[in-house]
């Protein structure tokens, strides 16, 4: 089996002396054995330039009494998989919404990343730039019907009022949504003139999966769909989600966006707290974005917020953020 020559499992805290610093990963169940095995894109191109940083990378299981016991000491650290880990000196390495793009983010990811609270001014934006980089990314990934998870063969659709990509989100036990799937639905199929797809999440079990299909059967215009995102977005005038990667897929087709949970895209979005601005956001989306910039706001979050690991500078970038 192959081995990652950049990282070796802190088995005890004695492993924590030595010449070079320690820099304590923390990897969920899903992490651990890939940063091992060197299958970690962020890891296997951060690691050449550790040693000349003076660090050398320990890998613990985030559960584990060694990972619990190390958490506030004053040693670096990087969390890669659980949410909002936390501790002394953590810093939380995650794919971002598109693949090949990584938060290190020192608050968390996703809506519990930093970029949730920051300002976003377009102005500050250079547009040639950003333009560049949107066209290379949206162009390269809706070409190849790539996303975050495998998609249906491309197919062409009719066209639909809104697209709603169904979540997985409401079972946590810190509520982060605002509005329920259900009263998106309902709310959305009533407001627009159209259709409206639904798409199930691929972590719904069977007996959620019959029932939504039963609820989307009894709305007229609802209709359930396996099409790949990139269509569904294409075919949509209007994407309407809680927070998922795929509103900000949508922005790679220019298409406006609506939130209905905590987001730390939330600068590119109207964002609904309740059905009465679900409401009023679906009926001025269209004028809302007919003049947003989606490509400069596609490049602040994606091209400036997160690290890319194939680029040449994504060492120097990702130590510039873990040793400020």
């Amino acid at each position: 089996m192959a081995h990652s020559e950049y990282i070796r499992k802190l088995n005890n805290l004695k492993q924590l002396e030595g010449r070079l610093a320690p820099l304590i990963v923390h990897a969920s169940d899903e992490w651990h054995d890939q940063i091992l095995n060197g299958e970690c894109d962020f890891i296997e191109k951060l690691g050449p330039t550790a040693k000349a940083q003076g660090y050398r990378f320990l890998l613990t299981h985030f559960k584990s009494d060694l990972s619990y016991g190390v958490r506030e000491t004053n040693h670096l650290q990087v969390s890669i998989g659980p949410r909002r880990l936390a501790g002394n000196r953590m810093y939380h390495a995650y794919p971002s919404y598109v693949p090949g793009f990584w938060y290190l983010d020192k608050t968390g990811y996703h809506w519990n990343s930093g970029v949730r609270h920051m300002k976003y001014n377009p102005e500050q934006i250079d547009f040639p730039a950003a333009e560049y980089f949107y066209n290379g990314v949206s162009g390269y990934f809706t070409r190849n019907n790539i996303s975050s998870r495998p998609q249906s063969n491309r197919k062409e659709l009719s066209p639909a009022s809104a697209f709603i990509p169904l979540q997985n989100i409401e079972k946590y036990p810190k509520k982060v949504h605002f509005l329920t799937s259900e009263q998106i639905i309902r709310t959305t199929c009533a407001t627009v003139p159209g259709k409206v797809y639904v798409k199930l999440h691929p972590l719904h079990n069977a007996e959620e999966r019959n029932r939504w299909r039963e609820f989307c059967e009894s709305i007229p215009n609802a209709e359930i769909t396996d099409a790949s995102i990139h269509d569904l977005i294409a075919a949509s005038e209007i994407i309407v989600s809680q927070n998922s990667a795929v509103g900000f897929e949508a922005f790679m087709y220019r298409k406006p966006v609506l939130t209905c949970a905590e987001c730390d895209f939330h600068h590119g979005t109207l964002t609904c707290h309740t059905t009465a601005e679900l409401v009023e956001n679906l009926r001025q989306a269209k004028s809302h974005f007919t003049d947003f910039p989606f490509e400069k706001f596609f490049y602040w979050f994606l091209g400036q917020q997160m690290l890319e690991p194939q680029k040449d500078e994504f060492s120097e970038l990702a130590w510039k953020r873990l040793l400020p």
